[in-house]
């Protein structure tokens, strides 16, 4: 075997166990913080796939979520991907060891727009800091008052966000209404002036026609 196929075999097999080892963290993540569950359940429901491209250093993966957890492969699912993520390693790193929004922001997102939101955030809740600021309740209910408080605090952000997505939503159907009421009154003006120049229009036939015959 020569050295070059060898560094290939030696890349793929540490590409295949860092996937192991991050598909059991974060399956375990998912079972057991109820916020990052609450989040994600729309991904999980809808079974949606992500492909993961990091362009400094190339390697890429992709990302599938079930009802057994997030699997991790580096092979493309049967299923189409929906969102395809390009960034680098050190963003990466800087997303779930740190939490760092800036490098979640940079990341370059094709697929639904409220996906890629949706899918912003919940990279945001898996990351180091927001696992730990609620991991007393991982394995257990909580059993007292504060430990609720606790986790009311850290849902609370979501919970914002999605009010706000809501009013939203109402804003733009109060929108759409909007422009269909003045799509109505267009068309109807449009009629009115379509008549007219109908109207207009043989008037103007009969008149030439009587001018003729009279000559």
């Amino acid at each position: 075997m020569s050295d070059t196929q060898q560094r290939q075999n030696q890349t793929h097999l540490l590409l295949t166990m860092t996937l192991i080892v991050l598909e059991t963290i974060f399956t375990f993540i998912l079972k057991h913080d109820r916020v990052v569950a609450l989040q994600a359940k729309k991904f999980v429901d809808e079974k949606i796939a992500i492909k993961i491209n990091s362009y400094l250093p190339y390697f890429d993966f992709y990302i599938q979520f079930t009802d057994h957890g997030i699997l991790f492969d580096n092979k493309a699912p049967e299923t189409a991907v929906d969102l395809d993520v390009r960034t680098t390693l050190m963003d990466l790193i800087k997303i779930f060891v740190f939490g760092n929004r800036r490098s979640i922001k940079s990341m370059r997102i094709d697929g639904d727009l409220v996906l890629k939101d949706e899918f912003r955030d919940l990279l945001s809740l898996f990351s180091l800091p927001k696992v730990l600021a609620d991991w007393k309740q991982w394995l257990t209910e909580p059993e007292n008052d504060q430990d609720i408080i606790a986790s009311k605090k850290r849902i609370a952000p979501l919970l914002e966000k999605i009010d706000q997505q809501r009013s939203k939503i109402n804003t733009l159907q109060v929108e759409v209404k909007q422009y269909k009421n003045r799509i109505k009154r267009i068309e109807r003006r449009q009629k009115r002036i379509n008549v007219i120049f109908t109207i207009i229009s043989v008037l103007l036939i009969a008149l030439l026609v009587y001018n003729f015959w009279l000559a």
